[in-house]
Parts: C-alpha cells; sequence; structure tokens
C-alpha cells in the first residue's frame, strides 16, 4: 500500500526500534508523529515530514491526543526496568491506555511490537508457536530471556490489553521479536551486551548451548511494512526470528572483537537446572506464511555491523 502523506504514530521514537520504523515511514511519504520524552537529534527522526511529540503514552491525554487523526500506530515504548510495578504501570497499563485511544480515535491499525519473552518457558514444549502459553502475572519464573525478570510478564500484561481492545473493534497486529541486532545508540545486543562481554561480566551457563533467538532492526521494519494495511494480518500474533545462534557463539564472536576481552565466567552445568536455561524454539513459519516475509538483513551481516562499529570507536 502506499503511505504517501498518511498519518502514523510511533511510540518510542527516540528509541532503536522505534526511530527505525518512524525513519521508514518517513522515507516512504507518510505524515510521521514519533511520540517521545524530549525532542532531540534521534537517529530515524531527521526528516521534515517527522514531527516530534514530547509526552508519556500512559498518560491518557497525551495518547488521546497523539493518537487523534492518525490511520496507523506504531507501539514500540517500552521499559525493561527491575521494577514490576513501573514495569506493569509501562508496558501493561500504559498499553492499555494507548490503545483505548488508538480504538476511540478510530484509527485502521495498531501494530504492537512485544517480545518472545511473553512465553511461559517453564511449561514442557519444545516448540513456542504463536499458540503457545503467555506468562501470566502472580506466578514466578525461574528464567526470563530479557534483562528484567518482570519484563515477559508485563509485556504478556499489555498483549492482553491490546486484545481486550481488539474484542472492541481495534484492528491489531502484535509481532513478538526475537533478540534484535542493529547499530543503535540504545541497542541492548550491539552496544551494551558487548561491552559486558568484554568485561568478562556475561556467563555461559553449562556448555553455552543456550539458544539465542536472532532477528534485526531491518527485517523488523520489513514485517511491519508487509504487515501495514494488510487485512490478513489483522487479529494475527507473529514471532518474527531469522537465526537461532547458540549462546556460546554469540558471546564468543563478541568476544573476538576485544584484544583486551577478559574470560566468559562459566556456571557449573551441574548447577543450572532446566528452568534456568532457554532451549526451546520459537518457529517464526506463520509471518513467512502468512504475509510473504523473507528476511532482508542476516545474523552475519549484523554481527558484521556490530564488529565495525565497535572498531571504528
Amino acid at each position: 500500500m502506499t503511505l504517501r502523506d498518511v498519518p502514523a504514530l510511533v511510540t518510542g521514537g527516540s528509541g532503536f526500534i522505534g526511530g527505525a520504523l518512524a525513519g521508514w515511514l518517513a522515507g516512504e511519504g507518510a505524515r510521521v508523529t514519533a511520540l517521545v520524552r524530549r525532542r532531540g537529534a534521534h537517529p530515524g527522526l531527521e526528516a521534515p515530514n517527522v514531527m516530534q511529540r514530547e509526552g508519556e503514552f500512559t498518560d491518557p491525554a497525551t495518547a488521546q491526543r497523539a493518537c487523534a487523526g492518525q490511520a496507523f500506530v506504531l507501539h514500540a515504548a517500552a521499559t525493561v526496568g527491575q521494577d514490576l510495578a513501573e514495569a506493569l504501570a509501562v508496558n501493561a497499563r500504559g498499553t492499555a491506555t494507548l490503545a483505548a485511544a488508538a480504538r476511540a480515535a478510530g484509527c485502521r491499525q495498531f501494530v504492537h511490537l512485544s517480545t518472545l519473552s511473553v512465553y511461559d518457558f517453564q511449561a514442557e514444549r519444545e516448540m513456542f508457536d504463536e499458540e503457545a502459553p503467555l506468562r501470566e502475572l502472580g506466578r514466578a519464573y525461574a528464567h526470563s530471556p530479557a534483562a528484567s525478570p518482570h519484563y515477559g510478564v508485563a509485556k504478556a500484561e499489555a498483549e492482553r490489553a491490546v486484545q481486550a481492545e481488539a474484542a472492541h473493534g481495534l484492528p491489531v497486529t502484535i509481532f513478538r521479536l526475537g533478540a534484535v541486532l542493529g547499530v543503535h545508540p540504545t541497542s541492548v545486543w550491539v552496544t551494551k551486551v558487548p561491552a559486558k562481554v568484554r568485561a568478562g561480566q556475561v556467563p555461559l551457563r553449562g556448555d553455552g548451548a543456550d539458544i539465542m533467538p536472532m532477528t534485526h532492526v531491518a527485517n523488523v521494519v520489513r514485517a511491519v511494512a508487509l504487515a501495514l494495511g494488510n487485512p490478513v494480518a489483522v487479529g494475527r500474533a507473529y514471532n518474527l526470528v531469522d537465526a537461532e545462534v547458540a549462546w556460546r557463539d554469540f558471546i564468543g564472536e563478541m568476544r573476538s572483537w576485544f584484544p583486551d576481552a577478559r574470560p566468559a565466567p562459566v556456571i557449573p552445568l551441574e548447577k543450572v537446572t532446566r528452568a534456568d536455561r532457554f532451549i526451546a524454539r520459537c518457529p517464526a513459519e506463520r509471518v513467512r506464511r502468512e504475509l510473504g516475509y523473507a528476511p532482508v538483513r542476516s545474523y552475519a551481516q549484523g554481527m558484521a555491523e556490530a564488529r565495525e562499529w565497535w572498531r571504528s570507536r
């Protein structure tokens, strides 16, 4: 579909994924509103057809003003904080507020950027497709693939809030992302994790065979592009995974970027339980089958970009 002069709202506009989505929309000629905490020279928001609006999407009045007149809402904002109350306030209740505002404004589609961390990986399953059980508030989970133990639960609650609005007529599409590669000042896997790997602060659990489900921010943009305005995508959730990499190989490649990298600490295998490990798979056949998706950037390309970024520094 053509996006020229189509109004679209992107939350988390100053962030990694939000900035990439806003930049793509602007390149397609859309009239983009990027919701940011503070205006600034944020990557992806440089085009003249991008308007930065300061505010918190968790605030009902701000959400209503931001959604008014928008054809599409792309919700990429979230927190990975360590506090459960904050995670629920931002990721769950904030998303509910934004989705309600989008429905009231008559938006044509609400695209929610979620995470594979929503799945209940303690369930006895080898595969977690889009129909697998999600985490539930009030339960304890031994393992979280995210940096915060509360991120997956709060994002699962966010999905339930979005689905509740969908039941009242909001056209919704959900993408559950693997670890996202791509160079950006706030990119976890390209800026923050390699720094910790270099300092010897990222351990291997046993033999390091844990699975890393990966994608690239360019692939996220591609998937959203295929879903936007596509009736097939309405009411659907999609895993977005383009590579599965053993944790030892992922960490090992990062260590090779740094001559001064310290050894990775090893947690002995006998001290690691199954619940502590991430060994399930999250297939992404649905997005390929229904939307005709294919990745535009490979895992090897993403890691090469990250390596060159670090070398340039």
